[in-house]
């Protein structure tokens, strides 16, 4: 089961995992589970924004938020 919003962003990092047809892949892992976030890295909102290899997740939580949203968000451990 996964976890809520507020414990998968709190205190932990994204680490960039790979790139694939235009998504990037990062990584999340709490105490508890190992996440995989996928951000569309042809959005119009990062077409002027480097993506860096490391984030604090809460950074990222607009693009977890909508992956949770939509599915994209998955739990992998």
């Amino acid at each position: 089961m996964m976890e809520d919003l507020k414990t998968i962003v709190k205190g932990t990092k994204a680490e960039f995992s790979f790139v694939c047809f235009g998504k990037a892949y990062y990584r999340i892992k709490t105490e508890n589970h190992e996440y995989q976030l996928e951000i569309n890295s042809m959005d119009d909102e990062l077409k002027t924004t480097y993506l860096e290899p490391e984030y604090k997740a809460i950074t990222l939580m607009r693009w977890i938020r909508k992956g949770i949203e939509n599915n994209t968000f998955i739990q992998l451990k």
